[in-house]
């Protein structure tokens, strides 16, 4: 039951996370597997529209009591 109240939590932070860091987001997800690999602006753009898309998920079930 506690694993449920937290889930929402983690949606907004990691969609944080993407929004206003989406370097360091990228990095964590795909970069470590290359070396001196830079993330190209589609690839930031997709991830802070990820990061809309995870925080509105994490609103709707923090609002909707699931």
């Amino acid at each position: 039951m506690l694993l449920l109240k937290i889930v929402p939590f983690l949606f907004i932070g990691i969609g944080l996370l993407n929004v206003i860091f989406p370097r360091t987001a990228w990095f964590w997800n795909v970069g470590w597997q290359f070396k001196n690999a830079e993330p190209s602006e589609a690839a930031l753009l997709m991830g802070r529209i990820g990061g809309l898309l995870a925080i509105g998920i994490g609103i709707f079930l923090l609002v909707s009591g699931l």
